[in-house]
């Protein structure tokens, strides 16, 4: 039997479907073909506020709140004109006013003939339901915002215990940290790795390998934003395991550009000469103790140089310092454009120099190299208005051969500096070990 045919003609069953229908907690009401309310239960005036006796011969729209548009109520009366049962969800309006939510299913009753006689419309109240998914989707609303107003960028994933990683939330504002729809990070999280920087990929591929091994990490690297610009992120993810193993990663990346730069900037004036902008004697024992590790472990000679002006004192007392000052940035810029690009020069003291000379084959290697520095750097200066005429004393002490540490290399090169001072006719010295 079709249950939209329902058989009224035993009274048992009539008397049983009226009552089940008065009971229902929800509002159900009978209209005729026309929309005329010919029946209500009781519930319904717990819903709109009307009695039974108000609404019995009025049309349901006595109850329309003037939020739904003509368009809705037409596609609604299609559907049910044709014998088709209708659902939606409705703002309506209380007999005192106030707006309410309700969900209604409308079903056509048909006779045998199957025509169209009557409409059963069922309302379930839902104000309260839609009242906590606005509150939440305020909740949300006001959560995005807030999020979109600060400098951080936030993504929450998941990872399975087969490894399978299922991105739940990427805020708004990765576009204006990469230049990049954030939709693109949501539909597919590995686009992320193609924006970090090439040295940086491989870091970042152990730092992840940590994650899916269940640690919170904190990096820093850098990426690649969509017009080119390198940039720097700091990446903070803290993971944590629920009751089915899973991990759960919430993270915060922020962009550290100008941190990155103010850190760099302090280091250089840390680490540089304000004057020649060349290494000082801090940066310059880093990269000597370098040069020595590498030269150790591949069994290879580097020689140190200390290099000294001849007479710089009286050309500070003739000229002025402001004269002394150019002549040692020229000496500087003649220095820098000679050396290959493994070696280092640096200014560690007034008219001092020092050079890390890699990969000296031997001894005759190293005389090459000061003889070269000596004629380079010997000769006519031509500084602002005054023509100098310049010397240098060179010094020179070998890895091995001559100390195998910074401080010992340095002080031999310097002594072997003082014997060439002391002899101007020879210009530089090797140390000689007896």
């Amino acid at each position: 039997m079709d249950p939209r045919k329902p058989n009224l003609t035993d009274p048992d069953l009539e008397q049983l479907q009226i009552t089940a229908l008065e009971a229902a907690a929800n509002g159900v009401v009978i209209t005729n073909t026309s929309g005329t309310i010919i029946w209500a239960n009781q519930s319904i005036t717990r819903l709109t506020g009307y009695s039974r006796e108000e609404l019995i011969g009025q049309n349901p729209n006595i109850l329309n709140s003037g939020e739904h548009d003509r368009q809705f109520y037409q596609d609604m009366w299609r559907t049910i004109c044709s014998g088709e049962v209708w659902r939606g969800n409705l703002v309506n309006r209380k007999k005192d006013g106030s707006l309410y939510h309700e969900e209604m299913t409308i079903t056509p009753i048909m006779n045998d003939a199957g025509e169209v006689v009557n409409y059963l419309a069922i309302k379930e109240d839902v104000t309260a339901i839609r009242q906590a998914v606005e509150a939440l989707e305020a909740s949300e609303e006001r959560f995005r915002r807030l999020i979109n107003t600060v400098h951080a960028h936030f993504y929450m994933s998941e990872v399975s215990t087969d490894g399978d990683i299922t991105y739940r939330y990427i805020s708004d504002n990765f576009h204006t940290l990469t230049g990049y729809p954030s939709k693109k990070f949501m539909e597919d999280w590995s686009f992320w790795s193609t924006l970090i920087h090439p040295e940086d990929e491989e870091f970042c591929r152990m730092n992840a390998q940590r994650i899916y091994e269940g640690h919170s990490t904190e990096i820093e690297y850098r990426i690649i934003r969509s017009d080119g610009e390198m940039i720097w992120v700091s990446d903070n993810a803290q993971v944590t395991r629920d009751s089915d193993g899973r991990l759960m990663v919430y993270a915060t990346i922020m962009e550290i550009t100008d941190r990155k730069k103010t850190e760099q900037r302090i280091r250089h004036l840390a680490t540089h000469d304000p004057l020649t902008n060349l290494p000082n004697r801090i940066l310059f024992e880093e990269i000597l103790e370098h040069s020595l590790t590498y030269a150790k472990r591949n069994n290879e000679r580097l020689a140190v140089f200390f290099l000294d002006v001849n007479e710089f004192k009286s050309v500070n007392d003739t000229y002025g310092h402001h004269i002394g000052d150019d002549l040692l940035k020229s000496i500087a810029g003649r220095l820098e454009n000679v050396l290959r690009e493994y070696d280092t020069v640096a200014r560690i003291s007034g008219d001092e120099f020092t050079i890390v000379a890699n990969q000296v084959k031997s001894l005759q290697s190293a005389e090459l190299i000061a003889r070269k520095i000596e004629k380079l750097l010997c000769g006519k200066y031509k500084v602002q208005e005054v023509t100098l005429d310049i010397s240098i004393s060179i010094g020179g002490a070998i890895f091995p051969d001559h100390g195998e540490d910074f401080e010992t290399l340095l002080q031999r090169a310097d002594a072997a500096m003082y014997i060439a001072k002391n002899n101007p006719e020879i210009g530089y010295q090797i140390c000689r070990i007896d």
